[in-house]
């Protein structure tokens, strides 16, 4: 099984990003992700024997996130560049609880052989995979030409292991686990007491 980690988004933001692709569609032969399968990727894994999957469930729920953060999308740009595109993404704000989040999880895979990342965390989510060499005029005009390159903000409490299957047309995504972030006042909250006697560390 393939596995990677990720942020869900909201409907405000996928009702954006169905109209920016279908404002962009025309323009450059480009194999777009269907807006309700976009997400901003925390930790690509890679296959995984199915009968171990469990093994990263375990070392996940390990992951004390605080939350719920803040994660704003603007901006659109290419891997590895402009000149050469493979990928057009959307860019998500690099914020210091989006590093610690993909930080934490890679930490918590690194013992089960998994290997951390070696270049530092660029968060975004993908549009789609270019089918052909650029350059792409039309599509640089309609980007210049889009009213705006902000595409709202995600607030989530939560990051998802998915599984991802590849067919023929397309990547199908399956939920394998969530896993919450931490309820600050609910942790607070531990520290309350009951007949007297704290209970530390009770959730």
């Amino acid at each position: 099984m393939r596995l990677f980690t990720a942020l869900e988004l909201n409907s405000k933001v996928v009702s954006n990003l169905t109209e920016l692709v279908r404002r962009l569609r025309p323009y450059a032969p480009v194999r777009w992700v269907h807006p309700l399968n976009m997400h901003v990727t925390l930790k690509y894994i890679g296959e995984w024997p199915g009968g171990r999957a469990e093994e990263v469930v375990r070392a996940l729920s390990r992951v004390k996130q605080p939350g719920p953060m803040n994660v704003p999308l603007a901006g659109l740009g290419f891997f590895p560049s402009a000149r050469h595109p493979r990928v057009f993404w959307v860019g998500a704000e690099n914020t210091t609880a989006l590093r610690q989040l993909a930080s934490s999880i890679d930490a918590v895979l690194q013992p089960l052989g998994i290997a951390p990342e070696v270049r530092p965390y660029q968060p975004h989510l993908t549009l789609g995979r270019i089918l052909d060499k650029g350059p792409f005029p039309d599509l640089d005009l309609a980007i210049e030409e889009l009213p705006s390159r902000e595409f709202g903000t995600i607030t989530p409490d939560r990051f998802v292991l998915f599984e991802s299957t590849i067919t023929p047309s397309g990547p199908i995504y399956r939920k394998v686990a969530e896993f919450p972030f931490v309820d600050q006042v609910a942790e607070r909250a531990t520290a309350a007491t009951v007949g007297g006697r704290p209970l530390v560390g009770v959730k």
